[in-house]
């Protein structure tokens, strides 16, 4: 059956502690979920990492997008994000074998995935409630689902949270940066867990008014290329697990619908990550090392 965690942020003290001035080390995420052992630099020694088979992965936006912002200037935003993480070169030579592709707007903006019939990678977005316990305060969410036995990647579904904040995609008015929310979420849409690295747009903090997030640092390529390496044996087919669907339950639900019916299979866990900055600004601080 399908199973979801949450990987939140540890509190701001704890996390700079933690933190080595020489840190810079990728973590990845893996089919080990609830209490996993980890190495020194927090990132899970148990469990198959996750990644992609396809060289092409696709996505879609929800339809109706959000209230607070035009639908077509968070949508070409999205694929900018997504074209952060394409055709990043590596030190062996060669790019990054991963690539993304932008289907059909559908309706739904619920997280799930259907083991018997069609699916969407969504990135969606939620404007009045998140219902998600205790994590009022997180900017996003980002649900992936795997195959247990081996690490692959079956879904992953992106939900931002407007009803709790003010999510801004624009650079004179920056409260919380959209791009570089969306850019952190990608990672773990393919991926990776939080780096111990605090200039990598996977470091696991934010600070509001920012956007030096959008762009990848030099962790976050080595991230990848060490999960899709140049020389990846593997075909290029961007359709989502048993094709593209829109509303796999029948009629949309009152909420919008959901992309697909959470039909478990036992071999596929789901993996939920939540980027949990806090609101107050100040709490949760961004570090930068000196250059």
């Amino acid at each position: 059956m399908n199973t979801r965690y949450a990987l939140g942020l540890i509190a701001f003290g704890a996390a700079l502690s933690a933190l080595s001035a020489d840190a810079a080390a990728y973590c990845r995420s893996t089919t080990c979920s609830g209490d996993c052992e980890r190495d020194a630099d927090g990132c899970k020694t148990t469990g198959e990492p996750l990644f992609w088979a396809s060289k092409c992965v696709g996505f879609s936006v929800q339809r109706d997008g959000t209230e607070n912002l035009p639908i077509e200037d968070v949508r070409a935003m999205i694929e900018t994000s997504f074209l952060a993480w394409t055709d990043l070169p590596c030190d062996a030579g060669g790019n990054a074998s991963i690539a993304f592709s932008a289907l059909d707007d559908v309706s739904c903006h619920k997280a799930e995935y259907d083991g018997g019939g069609p699916n969407a990678n969504v990135v969606m977005f939620q404007d009045t409630k998140w219902n998600y316990s205790g994590v009022d305060n997180n900017l996003a969410k980002t649900t992936v689902t795997y195959n247990r036995s081996t690490g692959e990647i079956l879904d992953a579904d992106i939900e931002l949270n407007f009803a709790f904040n003010e999510l801004t995609i624009g650079d004179d008015h920056v409260v919380y940066d959209l791009p570089s929310i969306v850019t952190h979420e990608i990672g773990h849409f393919i991926g990776l867990d939080h780096t111990p690295d605090p200039d990598a747009t996977m470091f696991a903090g934010y600070e509001a008014g920012t956007t030096s997030q959008r762009t990848l640092e030099f962790d976050d390529v080595s991230a990848v290329c060490a999960v899709y390496p140049p020389d990846r044996e593997a075909v290029c087919d961007p359709e989502p697990k048993n094709g593209l669907g829109d509303k796999c339950s029948g009629e949309a639900d009152e909420e919008g619908g959901g992309c697909a019916v959470p039909r478990s299979l036992p071999q596929h866990n789901a993996l939920t990550t939540l980027l949990s900055l806090a609101a107050l600004a100040g709490l949760w601080r961004r570090a930068r090392r000196a250059k």
